[in-house]
């Protein structure tokens, strides 16, 4: 089965310029892991946000080395939140390490980004499982979802702000579920944290082993 496009938000967008791009998933995990992608990320001073990613940084080039989203392999669509109009907003075109990083702006952790007329946050903000711009294809969607509504457990200020983020997450990808041909997610992802770089390779053979699952539950259906 192959890849007709791509649509991502948040980290997803960053994955989806990286396939975009051509990278396999483990040359992906190879440069995640690096200590030169760990360095892009750097406190902030709570200037606008309390972390800063720099945008300059080689490692960023040896990820995304297509610097153009429309010049990618395949079709790949990047979302974004506009806080001047409160509005998703899609790219299909445009540059492509900064619409990444603004589609990952998660506030007030990163500070927002501005590009062209509009001041970009994550898109998970709006729209976690954006499928949308995938539903003129011919393929099947299969969405992946980090952010599955699970019972919470223990209770911190920490843990309690991350329910509330997650939340508003949630609530805007219930739709979309019904739209996928395949819905991809796991109970143990509340086990990992949003910066665990020491916890890749569990994190990447979670998502392999739970994918693969999934997709041979839906051909095996298919067959029936």
């Amino acid at each position: 089965m192959s890849i007709e496009a791509i649509s991502g938000t948040s980290i997803g967008s960053v994955v989806a310029v990286g396939f975009g791009c051509g990278l396999r998933p483990k040359e992906m995990l190879h440069l995640f892991k690096s200590k030169e992608f760990q360095k892009i990320i750097s406190f902030n001073y709570f200037r606008r946000g309390l972390l800063h990613i720099n945008e300059n940084a080689p490692i960023l080039k040896a990820f995304a080395p297509i610097e153009n989203l429309e010049d990618l392999n395949i079709p790949t669509f990047l979302t974004c939140t506009d806080l001047f109009s409160g509005e998703i907003v899609r790219f299909s075109s445009g540059k492509t390490i900064p619409l990444a990083i603004a589609s990952s702006a998660l506030i007030p952790l990163f500070r927002p980004i501005r590009y062209e007329n509009y001041l970009l946050i994550d898109g998970g903000f709006m729209d976690n499982l954006p499928i949308s711009p995938l539903e003129n294809f011919s393929y099947p969607i299969v969405s992946v979802d980090l952010h599955p509504l699970l019972p919470s457990g223990e209770r911190n200020f920490f843990t309690l702000y991350k329910r509330s983020l997650f939340l508003s997450f949630i609530a805007s990808s219930q739709a979309q579920k019904a739209k996928s041909a395949l819905y991809i997610t796991s109970s143990k992802l509340p086990l990992f944290g949003l910066f665990g770089f020491r916890e890749m390779d569990a994190c990447f053979k979670l998502g392999y082993d739970t994918a693969h699952e999934k997709a041979l539950m839906f051909l095996s259906q298919k067959m029936l």
